[in-house]
C-alpha cells in the first residue's frame, strides 16, 4: 500500500532550531569539544529548517580536526554537498551565513542557551513523530484494504512515538571537575583517581563541606533584596560497594578532624571545670566554676530539629550534617514525632535551607531560638531506597528538589592506590583553616558580597535561560529548575571562597565573572543530572508496575485484555492506561498480542511468553 507521509515543515519550533544551530556555530571556534558535545544531543532527523540537518552533520564531522574554524566547516559542507549549484556554493552556505550573523549580534546568548534549545528541538521532534505516526495510523485505519495486523502495527507506532522521545533519555555526563578552583579541583581528581571511584562521590560532599566552613559568615547578593547563603545540600545516589563512603570520608576529613580536635579540647575544659566545681563545693571561698562548657561544633549527625537547634544556638556559624545514609532522615518525615507531625518537621528543614529562623519549645530546657539556622548536608542513599522513602511526596513538597543529587553509573571496583598527594592535602588543610577563620560582619551577621558589573551581566543571561527552561517544565522538574538558580549563586559563593582561601587573586568582597561562571556551570550539570536521576526513578516505578501487572496476568492464566486489566486493577482505570500498559509488555518482549479467549480480533489480548 502506498502511504502518505506528512511533509517536513517549519511548524515545529524553527526558532529553537535556528538558535540551536547558531549557538553551535558560535561555540565552534571558542570551544570545539563543547560544540560537538552539544551537536550530538540532537539527531539530524530532528531538524526541520532547510539545510539545518546538513549543517548539523557537518559540525559533527569537525571532530576530525584539532581546532576547527568556520572556514573548515564551509569546506566540509562543500565536500558533503551532493547537488551543489554550478557556482559551487550549496544551499547550506546561505544558512550558515545567516546563523553566523545572528551569533555575532547575540554574542554569548545562543551559545549559553545551546542546551536549552537542544531540549526544545528534541521535544518538538518527539511531537512531530507522534503527529506523523498518528496521521499514518488514521490513513491506515480508513483504508478498507488494511489488514488487522497492519492497523495494530500503526497504532503501536503511535504509542512508541509518544513515549520514546529522545528528550526523555539523558545519558550520564561526568562531573565537571575543571570548574572547581584549586586546590579543591586537584584534590577531587587525585582522590578519585587513587580510590578508583567516580569524582562525583568526592566532589559533592566536598562542596557541602566547603559551604559549611564558610557558614553564616558570607552571603552572595545577586541584586538588591536577593541574597543566598552558603548552604549546599548534596546527595550521592549509589548502590552499596560503589566506593561512595571512602570518597566521602576523604572529602570530609578536614571537617571531621577539626571536630575531633574540638572534642579533645572540650574534654580538657570539662575536666578543669569539674575540678573547679568540686573546689567550689568544698570551700565557699573558691571562685565559681561558671557554666558547664560545651564543645564547639562543626559537624552533627543527629537528624532532628530538636537536637540540632541548641547546637546552632551555641554555634551561629552553622554546622555540617554529616550522614553517610540519609534514608532515615527523609523517611522519618512521614512518621509522627512528639509535638507535631513529620510534615511539619520537613517544612522546618525547608526553612533551614534558606538560613531562616527556627524556634524549638522544650518543656525541660525552655525555648531555643536560632535567628539564622545554617546547615549544609552531605549524605548518600541507595537508588531503590530513595524511590521508596521519598515517593512523590518529598519531590512535590520541595525537599528533594533542593538537593544537588547525582547517581554516577556503576563501575567495576579496582584496587585503591592511595589518595590525594601530600602537598595537595596540605593545601586543602590550609584552605579549610582560612575558611573556618572567616570573621562575621561587624554586626555579628554575615558579610554580603555583591557582583561586579561583568558578573552581573553573566548572571542575567543565566537567569533568563533558567527561567525559560522552568517555564517549559512541570512538576518536580520545574521545582528543581527553580532551585537551580540558588544552586548557581551558592556554588559561585563557594568557588569565590575557595579561590580566596587558596590564595588566588580575587576582588575581595565582590564576586567576579569567573566565580559566577563556575557556579553556573556546576548548577547546569547538577540540574541535568538531577533530571536524569528523577526520570530513571520514574522509569523504575513503571518497571515495578509492569512486573506487578505480569504477575496479575499470570495468576489469571497468562492472558488478559485491556478491559480485564482496567476492571481488575484500579491504577489502570484511566483513559488508555490499560492499553498503554499492555503495549509496553508487548514491546518489551514479555508478552505477545493474541486473540482473546472469548473471540475477537487477534490483537484484543496479550499472552505472556
Amino acid at each position: 500500500m502506498n502511504r502518505r507521509t506528512p511533509k517536513r515543515g517549519t511548524a515545529y519550533a524553527p526558532e529553537a532550531e535556528r538558535a540551536y544551530l547558531a549557538g553551535l556555530l558560535e561555540l565552534l571556534t571558542d570551544d570545539a569539544a563543547r560544540c560537538r558535545e552539544a551537536a550530538a544531543v540532537v539527531s539530524p532527523d530532528a531538524i526541520t529548517t532547510e539545510g539545518g540537518a546538513e549543517l548539523l552533520a557537518a559540525i559533527v564531522a569537525t571532530a576530525a580536526l584539532p581546532a576547527p574554524t568556520v572556514a573548515d566547516l564551509a569546506r566540509i559542507i562543500h565536500e558533503r554537498a551532493v547537488n551543489a549549484p554550478p557556482d559551487g556554493h550549496p544551499a547550506e552556505y546561505g544558512l550558515m551565513v545567516d546563523l553566523l550573523e545572528a551569533s555575532v549580534k547575540h554574542r554569548g546568548g545562543y551559545s549559553r542557551g545551546a542546551d536549552r534549545h537542544a531540549r526544545e528541538v528534541n521535544r518538538a521532534a518527539g511531537r512531530r513523530r507522534t503527529i506523523e505516526a498518528a496521521a499514518t495510523a488514521a490513513e491506515v485505519a480508513a483504508d478498507p484494504r488494511a489488514a488487522d495486523d497492519e492497523i495494530e502495527a500503526a497504532a503501536v507506532a503511535v504509542a512508541v512515538a509518544a513515549t520514546d522521545s529522545p528528550a526523555d533519555r539523558l545519558e550520564w555526563e561526568p562531573f565537571p571537575v575543571a570548574l572547581l578552583p584549586d586546590p579543591v579541583g586537584t584534590f577531587v581528581a587525585e582522590t578519585a583517581g587513587g580510590l578508583g571511584c567516580d569524582a562525583t562521590f568526592v566532589a559533592l560532599p566536598m562542596l557541602a563541606a566547603v559551604a559549611a566552613a564558610v557558614g553564616n559568615r558570607r552571603r552572595i547578593e545577586l541584586w538588591p533584596g536577593w541574597q543566598e547563603p552558603a548552604i549546599v545540600w548534596a546527595l550521592a545516589v549509589a548502590e552499596s560497594g560503589s566506593m561512595k563512603t571512602p570518597a566521602a570520608d576523604a572529602a570530609l576529613r578536614f571537617t571531621r578532624e577539626r571536630q575531633r580536635a574540638a572534642f579533645t579540647d572540650h574534654r580538657a575544659a570539662l575536666a578543669e571545670w569539674e575540678r573547679e566545681a568540686q573546689a567550689e563545693r568544698r570551700s565557699r571561698s573558691a571562685a565559681p566554676a561558671g557554666d558547664r562548657p560545651r564543645p564547639e561544633r562543626f559537624a552533627v549527625d543527629d537528624l532532628t530539629i530538636e537536637s540540632v537547634a541548641p547546637i546552632l544556638a551555641d554555634n551561629p556559624r552553622g554546622v555540617l550534617l554529616d550522614r553517610d545514609e540519609l534514608s532515615g532522615w527523609i523517611g522519618g518525615f512521614d512518621q509522627y514525632r512528639s509535638g507535631g507531625q513529620g510534615g511539619a518537621e520537613a517544612a522546618r528543614w525547608l526553612t533551614i535551607y534558606n538560613a531562616g529562623p527556627v524556634t524549638v519549645d522544650r518543656k525541660q530546657t525552655g525555648t531555643v531560638y536560632v535567628d539564622a539556622a545554617h546547615v549544609s548536608i552531605a549524605g548518600g542513599i541507595q537508588p531503590g531506597v530513595l524511590a521508596r522513602v521519598a515517593g512523590s511526596r518529598h519531590f512535590e513538597n520541595g525537599l528533594v528538589p533542593r538537593f544537588i543529587m547525582a547517581a554516577p553509573p556503576r563501575r567495576m571496583m579496582t584496587m585503591p592506590t592511595g589518595g590525594a598527594g601530600f602537598s595537595t592535602a596540605a593545601d586543602m588543610a590550609s584552605m579549610f583553616d582560612v575558611l573556618f577563620a572567616i570573621a562575621p560582619a561587624p554586626d555579628g551577621g554575615p558579610a554580603v558580597l555583591d557582583l561586579v558589573p561583568d558578573a552581573l551581566e553573566v548572571w542575567r543571561g543565566w537567569w533568563q535561560e533558567n527561567a525559560a527552561e522552568q517555564f517549559t517544565a512541570s512538576g518536580a522538574e520545574a521545582a528543581m529548575i527553580g532551585k537551580a538558580r540558588s544552586w548557581a549563586a551558592r556554588l559561585a559563593l563557594v568557588c569565590h571562597s575557595i579561590r580566596q582561601a587558596g590564595g588566588e587573586p580575587t576582588l575581595g568582597n565582590r564576586i567576579d565573572a569567573d566565580s559566577i561562571e563556575r557556579g553556573i556551570g556546576l548548577a547546569r550539570w547538577a540540574a541535568r543530572e538531577w533530571r536524569r536521576v528523577y526520570r530513571a526513578m520514574q522509569v523504575g516505578g513503571i518497571e515495578a508496575d509492569d512486573r506487578a501487572l505480569r504477575q496479575w496476568i499470570a495468576a489469571r492464566g497468562g492472558m488478559a485484555t485491556a478491559r480485564d486489566v482496567a476492571r481488575g486493577l484500579a491504577q489502570y482505570r484511566g483513559p488508555g492506561r490499560a492499553e498503554a500498559a499492555l503495549q509496553r509488555l508487548a514491546r518489551s518482549g514479555a508478552a505477545e498480542w493474541s486473540a482473546a479467549p472469548t473471540g475477537g480480533r487477534p490483537a484484543d489480548a496479550v499472552r505472556l511468553k
